[in-house]
């Protein structure tokens, strides 16, 4: 070797990951069902919905309807 190569030391290798944990089926099908039961509890219905010209305005002479309704 020449003295103007430098010495390579290998760091050691990291520790090994840890094992998943076991899945606890059970919870997890109760966290899935009370977050479906959230979903649809906040869902409006087809009456809920805002309608365009739904509330009877009527258009002024003269004037053509506005992308605002006003």
């Amino acid at each position: 070797m020449s003295m103007f190569t430098p010495k390579v030391t290998m760091p050691p290798p990291p520790p090994p990951p840890e094992p998943p944990a076991q899945v606890d089926y059970e919870r997890a099908e109760a966290l899935a069902s009370e977050s479906l039961r959230q979903a649809t509890g906040q869902r409006k219905g087809r009456g809920a919905t805002v309608v365009a010209g739904a509330l009877g305005e009527q258009v002024q002479s003269g004037q053509t309807p506005t992308l605002l309704g006003g």
